[in-house]
């Protein structure tokens, strides 16, 4: 059963509802709700290279070029303890329509009810497919979780995890409105970790470009929980980033605030891009 806190709840769905109604608006061609038509605007300036950060591969976005970022994350979990992440996201156009990647790392977790340590994560795997569109576009994708890291110290569950999902984005005059939904079925799992669930996820953002290379970063998700009794994530993030001309190099930052008891207390993330 989806457990989500009625303030937690209200926002996503501020958000999704947002976006809902912006998506629409924004793949409409002139002329079908009957008023006049007029001369269109200006297609906005290609966006693809300003992404979300906790569904930066749920997303209908396709890189310009390559992307290589190395990513940093401090979680102060919500039982007291920490986990650092030191890593890398990398991204590949395959084609204008299509994308793929994998994120992968080192990390360090101090908990007090789990075993810790430190060590390689998880791989994740992931791949996706854009559909032709104006300034409204929607994709399709995948994601598989390869389990390489040590479930003995709490850095997985040493199990495959397989995600389908989908999602939308609009690029308007003011800012890119997002979307995305999914479906996680979650491996099996043993002792210390509970018995996994499959999980749904949701997702909806906005990107704010406030120059030439900045853009703020508005991004609320929510996923069911994953572990039996460990509780739903749900988090509203809020973040900055310098997008590079390729070749060049940006930068990326953010926090992450709580909007359920399961999710950290909070999470602070940093990343330089390298785009070629």
């Amino acid at each position: 059963m989806i457990n989500l806190g009625r303030g937690a709840l209200q926002t996503v769905a501020l958000i999704l509802g947002l976006v809902a109604a912006v998506v629409p608006a924004a793949a409409q061609a002139p002329g079908e709700t009957g008023a006049p038509s007029a001369p269109a605007p200006a297609p906005p300036t290609n966006r693809d290279a300003r992404r979300l950060f906790q569904r930066f591969a749920e997303d209908a976005a396709i890189v310009p070029a390559g992307w290589a970022e190395g990513q940093f994350a401090y979680t102060n979990l919500s039982d007291s303890g920490t986990h650092e992440f030191l890593g890398a996201q990398l991204a590949f156009r395959l084609t204008d329509q299509a994308e793929a990647g994998l994120r992968l790392g080192w990390a360090h977790l101090d908990a007090g009810d789990v075993p810790d340590g430190s060590g390689l994560t998880d791989i994740d795997l992931y791949g996706k497919y854009r559909f032709h569109g104006r300034a409204g576009r929607c994709a399709v994708g995948g994601l598989v979780k390869a389990p390489t890291a040590d479930e003995e110290k709490g850095l997985g569950t040493g199990s495959v995890d397989v995600e389908a999902f989908g999602a939308c984005r609009a690029d308007l005059k003011e800012a890119s409105a997002t979307a995305n939904a999914g479906v996680r079925y979650n491996g099996s799992t043993s002792a210390p970790f509970p018995d996994a669930r499959s999980s749904v996820l949701l997702g909806g953002g906005l990107l704010i470009p406030t120059g030439p290379r900045a853009t703020v970063v508005i991004e609320a998700t929510y996923e069911s929980e994953r572990l039996d009794g460990v509780g739903s994530d749900a988090r509203l993030t809020l973040g900055m980033q310098w997008s590079p001309p390729a070749p060049g190099l940006g930068f990326r930052g953010a926090v992450a605030l709580p909007l359920s008891d399961a999710a950290p207390d909070a999470q602070i993330l940093f990343g330089a891009v390298w785009l070629y």
